[in-house]
């Protein structure tokens, strides 16, 4: 019975879990497909005798700054792997759209409510249904929030493995080399208002390494525990928010 201002643009799937999902999943094959498209767009365009940054390009410079589609010393250009990840994120986006079809058309609006697929009757919803936001139960949210949390600490290690096993741009050297982290708590807790000075890819990596530590941890706190404290607004309906910009906050310690 609740309703929302027509600013809202998710009040449109309220007790629709299932468009909700279908919605999000198409979101992001949508950013997917524009990553992969560019990235080809810009390897089709691209002329080793000018700098990117001259030439416009987005795609490229990213997958160069992790040591994809150039030797070590940035000179030698490798259009196969730059054109891998391309072709990859294309066929991805397909998926995410399949995906998000059937949420859309197939699946019944609500899972947790309804008579059609994945009805209540099913274990396997059963399980999924913990993951409908609930925005008046704070178990639901931070059950949910503490999964989120599990995904940013994990995306944290897989940086910091990429940059000690594969390598990635320094560019004091101009060149990509391996890092391997420096997880020194003292000059992570030093580092958390002057971020922005911080010149050693060592650091960087460390201050990554102790944020996955801290949000695998933290994310496994919310989902083994209940709501504590007072269930307030802040706690409820902006707790994932909350979590946006903490987690923000946080990358500035590397």
């Amino acid at each position: 019975d609740v309703t929302y201002g027509w600013w809202v643009g998710n009040s449109v799937v309220t007790n629709k879990s299932s468009r909700f999902i279908g919605s999000h999943v198409a979101h992001t094959g949508l950013i997917c497909f524009a990553a992969g498209a560019n990235t080809l767009w810009e390897l089709a365009r691209y002329n080793p005798g000018i700098p990117m940054g001259h030439q416009g390009m987005v795609s490229i410079p990213h997958l160069a700054s992790i040591g994809i589609g150039f030797d070590p010393t940035g000179t030698v250009f490798d259009g196969t792997s730059i054109a891998f990840i391309g072709v990859f994120h294309l066929i991805c986006s397909m998926v995410y759209a399949g995906a998000g079809l059937l949420h859309s058309l197939l699946f019944s609006e609500d899972t947790q409510n309804s008579s059609g697929l994945w009805a209540d009757d099913r274990p396997e919803h059963r399980q999924a249904s913990r993951y409908k936001l609930e925005w008046d139960n704070p178990d639901n949210q931070t059950f949910i929030l503490g999964h989120h949390l599990i995904f940013f600490g994990v995306a944290c290690i897989w940086f910091v493995e990429w940059a000690r096993i594969r390598g990635i741009y320094d560019l004091a050297i101009g060149a990509v080399r391996q890092v391997e982290y420096n997880l020194n708590l003292t000059n992570i807790w030093n580092h958390q208002f002057d971020f922005l000075s911080i010149d050693s890819l060592e650091d960087v990596m460390g201050g990554h390494a102790f944020l996955a530590f801290v949000e695998i941890t933290g994310g496994a706190f919310h989902i083994a525990t209940k709501q504590t404290g007072e269930y307030t607004e802040f706690k409820g309906k902006n707790i994932l928010s909350a979590e946006a910009i903490l987690s923000f906050s946080c990358a500035g310690l590397g």
